[in-house]
């Protein structure tokens, strides 16, 4: 898998947490600008490390292919 310092599942729990703050009524701009970069750059590790993922399966399945 990606090397990362958490699952992604963690990742996802921590941008649905951004999510949930940023449509909040009482969310501040500024926080959700930064909360908005923190979410793009999550998201860009989600996708990185689901990209690796299926590498991984598409290596398993080339070996049974065979």
């Amino acid at each position: 898998m990606a090397k990362s310092d958490k699952s992604f599942r963690q990742m996802q729990s921590e941008l649905d947490e951004i999510l949930a703050g940023m449509q909040s009524s009482d969310a501040d701009i500024d926080d959700s600008i930064k909360n908005y970069e923190k979410g793009l750059a999550l998201i860009e590790k989600m996708e990185a490390y689901l990209a690796e993922a299926e590498n991984q399966i598409k290596q398993i399945k080339a070996k049974f292919d065979k």
